[in-house]
């Protein structure tokens, strides 16, 4: 008879580890959600281009003379005044005498590059030399396509980066944009003129441009990665460790964040991570993101 009270005893006590353990599963099988609190956010949405850095007046020099370079003037790197010669050329046709003549500069500023080199022949058609000036002021022109253009404004923020300062932003407000696409690659232009007052920034680099097309500050907004976008709008908001699926009136969508024009309050917490495992109504597992 004791014999069996102790095995009564003991299956009673496997079935009770056995049904704690099915408690503890249950509690382990809960989806883990990351969740954010609603805060007010700015909500930027920028478009990136890339271009070369020019001088804010930059042109390529040819000579009305067709005729052999006897004299470089001024080499690379040297200050050019409006007028002054860059080269001379000498129209040495037999039996003709002739001076060298002077290839003027239509502008003042730098000799960026020279193209030509003593007793080579140039004409109407050879470009002598590059002239730029880049003293307080540079432009950066980048192409752009037919769909973004209608979003780009003068005067619109850009911040540029380059690969030669890593790390600083350089920031400059759009002062051109070409109203002609290109037939071809089906782009227009769109120029940024940048201070210079470092002179860090040098014609011919290559550099990023971020242009700002849209902002708002100072409302409510949610990463990308917490709204549902497919149909109406929805994000699931976390009360009590249980899920609730609600819809949600969106506006602005920015680069990060997508501005929530009603269905939220500030301080609700939304799920960003692993909101496509969780049901409406359902319990969840807790993390807030840092």
């Amino acid at each position: 008879m004791l014999r069996r009270k102790e095995i009564m005893l003991f299956f009673l006590f496997l079935f009770l580890f056995h049904c704690s353990r099915k408690g503890e599963k249950r509690e382990e099988l809960l989806p883990t959600v990351m969740v954010v609190p609603v805060q007010e956010h700015k909500v930027v949405r920028t478009l990136t281009l890339f271009g070369t850095i020019s001088g804010e007046e930059q042109v390529t020099v040819f000579s009305k003379i067709t005729g052999r370079v006897t004299e470089i003037k001024k080499p690379e790197g040297s200050s050019v005044q409006d007028g002054e010669a860059i080269v001379y050329v000498l129209n040495d046709i037999p039996g003709m005498d002739y001076k060298p003549g002077p290839v003027p500069s239509p502008i003042s500023g730098v000799v960026g590059k020279v193209y030509v080199e003593v007793g080579q022949m140039v004409g109407p058609t050879t470009p002598i030399a590059n002239i730029a000036n880049y003293s307080e002021r540079v432009k950066v022109k980048a192409p752009i396509s037919d769909q973004d253009l209608r979003f780009v404004k003068k005067n619109s923020r850009a911040i540029v980066t380059l690969s030669a300062y890593p790390d600083r932003t350089f920031e400059g407000k759009v002062s051109n944009i070409s109203p002609i696409l290109d037939p071809l690659t089906r782009t227009a232009t769109v120029e940024v003129t940048l201070p210079n007052f470092e002179r860090k920034l040098l014609p011919g680099m290559a550099c990023a441009i971020k242009l700002v097309l849209e902002e708002k500050e100072g409302v409510i907004a949610l990463p990308l990665n917490a709204v549902f976008l497919e149909g109406k709008p929805r994000v699931f908001v976390v009360e009590d460790e249980t899920a609730h699926l609600r819809e949600v009136e969106i506006g602005l969508l920015g680069d990060e964040l997508i501005e929530i024009r009603s269905g939220l309050k500030v301080g609700e917490k939304v799920i960003t991570v692993g909101k496509e495992r969780v049901k409406d109504g359902g319990r969840v597992r807790v993390v807030e993101e840092r």
